[in-house]
């Protein structure tokens, strides 16, 4: 274990260093990732500050990709720059990340309605194929894998197919936010089969109705996903209890 430095030194963090280098593929999004994972799994806590140059480092890159994952998590909210001084993270928890689902619920109900009937019908028709096999595969680490992956292609899918740049440069931010909580959900969840961070069928309703080319549908389904998701990453990576101990599909079942 290695500190870092802080203004004060009786506030100073112990970090995990025992981390694999980061490829030169997409720096800047790989090194937001792994702050956000640190910051998500405590080793970077509230009130933590983070030097551009022992971050670069830690992953053993550059300073300009960190300065520049720094600038995109400050635009989220996960920590605050301070001039010339590198950054602090801010607190968060299951109300910041609720706060943040609300935001991304109206980008992404947006970019569904305006997705459905632009988007390319075989590539659906091929992640609608993926998705029915996943609801039927076993549940062990290879059916994670290809469901996160799944999981990432169709939301990129609908910001990419709305039509609109800047709205989907704005739903790539908070994917990414949401990528790395979820990682974290999926590990977590995974010593109980995933029963909890089981997201195939909700995905499943959102690709028949953007096949069937029914707008409202696509954006009810979206919107439940994302609040189902959102309760799921709240109990399993922030300890929220929820009203009723259910799964994501009783959640559904409810509704």
């Amino acid at each position: 274990m290695k500190r870092i430095p802080d203004e004060n030194p009786d506030e100073l963090e112990e970090l995990d260093l025992s981390v694999d280098p980061i490829s030169r593929m997409s720096l800047r999004d790989l090194v937001t990732q792994r702050i956000l994972g640190d910051v998500f799994e405590r080793r970077f806590k509230s009130g933590s500050r983070l030097v551009v140059q022992r971050l670069a480092e830690r992953f053993e890159v550059s300073p300009t990709p960190v300065r520049e994952a720094l600038v995109e998590l400050a635009g989220l909210g996960i920590v605050e720059l301070l001039p010339n001084r590198g950054a602090v993270v801010n607190p968060f928890g299951a109300e910041e990340l609720r706060n943040i689902s609300q935001v991304r619920r109206v980008l992404e109900i947006e970019a569904c309605r305006s997705a459905c009937g632009r988007l390319d019908v075989f590539e659906l028709q091929m992640m609608q194929f993926q998705l029915k096999d996943l609801k039927r595969a076993k549940h062990d680490d290879e059916w994670d894998r290809e469901a996160r992956t799944v999981d990432s292609e169709l939301h990129l899918t609908i910001a990419d197919g709305c039509g609109n740049p800047r709205l989907a440069q704005e739903i790539r931010r908070y994917l990414s936010l949401f990528r790395s909580i979820r990682n974290i959900s999926h590990l977590r969840d995974s010593w109980d089969n995933y029963r909890r961070s089981n997201d195939v069928p909700e995905h499943l309703k959102i690709v028949d109705a953007l096949l069937a080319g029914d707008r409202d549908r696509a954006a009810k389904a979206i919107d439940r996903h994302i609040r189902s998701i959102t309760d799921v990453l709240c109990e399993v990576v922030f300890s929220e209890k929820p009203k009723k101990a259910v799964s994501m599909a009783d959640r559904r079942s409810q509704r």
